[in-house]
């Protein structure tokens, strides 16, 4: 699991289940935010998202958990990094991710 992982989870949930709004988001390519969810399914053996075909249709019981979860790791990523940020003020601050909110 990697944290690249966790935050393109929370931006599909954030952009209303949409892959391709979700990789514009994130300034990456559709392809690789998909095949990035589908690993992430597989390693973890739950599906994080409920599926009409190719399109996302909803957030699983088990995908919600692993949502909230993913969202309490980012958040704790910002504290540590706003936690730098106070101990070294002359330094250029590390930039915060935004908030992520699951649906």
């Amino acid at each position: 699991m990697k944290l690249q992982q966790l935050r393109f989870i929370l931006a599909i949930a954030d952009n209303g289940l949409n892959i391709t709004q979700a990789s514009e988001r994130l300034y990456t390519s559709q392809p690789g935010v998909s095949k990035q969810l589908r690993l992430l399914e597989e390693e973890l053996g739950i599906r994080i998202f409920e599926r009409n075909g190719k399109n996302l249709s909803g957030i699983t019981q088990q995908g919600q958990v692993v949502l909230d979860k993913a969202n309490a790791i980012m958040q704790e990523i910002n504290n540590i990094k706003q936690f730098s940020n106070e101990q070294n003020p002359m330094r250029r601050p590390i930039p915060l991710q935004p908030s992520l909110v699951a649906a």
